[in-house]
């Protein structure tokens, strides 16, 4: 599960739980688990992306805090792909 997850992340780069449920026919909150345990074991990590600087309240961008993260696979994850 967490290989694929991975490899869907890969698949399409900007993503929602609810599309990755979707794809992988899992609930969301499986999902939401499986990225929390890829973050831990380093293959995701969150990434603030460089517009933001939080000050939301003059932000350009519509995006709040609580529902916009940017996840990225960092060089282990890729690793883990390329192996798989």
């Amino acid at each position: 599960m967490l290989v694929e997850t991975l490899r869907e992340i890969k698949r399409q780069p900007i993503f929602s739980k609810k599309s990755l449920a979707d794809k992988l026919n899992v609930s969301e909150d499986m999902v939401g688990n499986a990225l929390e345990q890829l973050k831990r074991m380093g293959y995701l990590e969150e990434e603030k992306p460089s517009h933001c600087s939080r000050n939301c309240k003059f932000c350009s961008f519509n995006c709040s805090s609580s529902s916009l993260n940017t996840m990225v696979i960092t060089p282990k994850g890729e690793k883990l792909l390329s192996s798989n």
